[in-house]
């Protein structure tokens, strides 16, 4: 425990920011996301959190959170679990794993623990600033990166690909003509942005996440699993750059 106690908070801050934040969230007040709300986590069996939908390898799993148990987990999710849906299930260095494992101890009401207060966490706060000064590597990454999506609905046989370019004006281009959007960053720092114009039975689609799910750059086809509308996953990735006619340099085409 002492090891835990002694570990980098801030490095584990960026660790759940970059790899846990998209589907997770830590405060008792905060909801469920695509993942289960993880407050108190530590006296809970697994998958027992009251109206989520646990896979089912989870919900029979017979035992209780501890940092060791999360250590094992985080170090292979699929081999420790074989057959959970988790969204993320890359494995977590060994490297990042302590750090990342004493902030969760904090966050969620286990230990009472300090937190380090830093000019960094000043200046997220400062919500007079624009987003691009709170948040400047998560303005970055999304403001000048391409979304790949890929939406399956198997009960109606949906399936397609498209590819989602936020702009600076608050608006979201796509690769498909007849889909468009907007975004916005609400007081809670969570990023929601709307889809309309889907081909889809429901045509329009609304989904928010933690600003820091964002802050760490990564690039892959496949970052995350999300479930916007009854049916629907949701794949979304990253991939580095985007086509020059967002920026209006050429013609969007056809």
């Amino acid at each position: 425990m002492d090891a835990l106690k002694d570990a980098d908070y801030m490095k584990g801050k960026q660790t759940f920011q970059g790899r846990c934040s998209a589907c997770h969230t830590l405060t008792a007040d905060s909801s469920d996301i695509a993942g289960p709300n993880l407050w108190g986590v530590f006296q809970q069996e697994a998958g027992s959190r009251e109206n989520f939908e646990y896979s089912a390898t989870l919900a029979a799993a017979d035992f209780q959170w501890s940092a060791d148990r999360l250590d094992a987990w985080l170090a292979d999710p699929q081999g420790y679990l074989p057959g959970n849906i988790m969204g993320i299930p890359e494995p977590v260095p060994a490297g990042d794993r302590l750090d990342l494992i004493s902030f969760m101890l904090i966050e969620t009401g286990a230990v009472d623990w300090p937190r380090p207060e830093t000019a960094f966490a000043a200046a997220q706060a400062d919500k007079s600033l624009p987003p691009s000064e709170r948040f400047p590597s998560f303005w970055n990454h999304l403001m000048n990166n391409t979304v790949r999506y890929h939406w399956v609905n198997e009960e109606t046989g949906e399936d397609f690909r498209f590819e989602a370019y936020n702009k600076t004006d608050g608006t979201v281009a796509t690769s498909v003509k007849s889909i468009s959007g907007f975004w916005y960053i609400n007081e809670r720092d969570f990023f929601c942005y709307a889809l309309t114009g889907l081909p889809t039975k429901i045509g329009h689609m609304v989904e928010c996440f933690p600003v820091g799910a964002m802050a760490i750059p990564r690039f892959a086809e496949e970052l995350w699993v999300s479930k916007p509308q009854p049916g629907v996953k949701l794949h979304g990735g990253m991939v580095p750059g985007r086509p020059d006619w967002v920026y209006g340099t050429t013609a969007k085409p056809d």
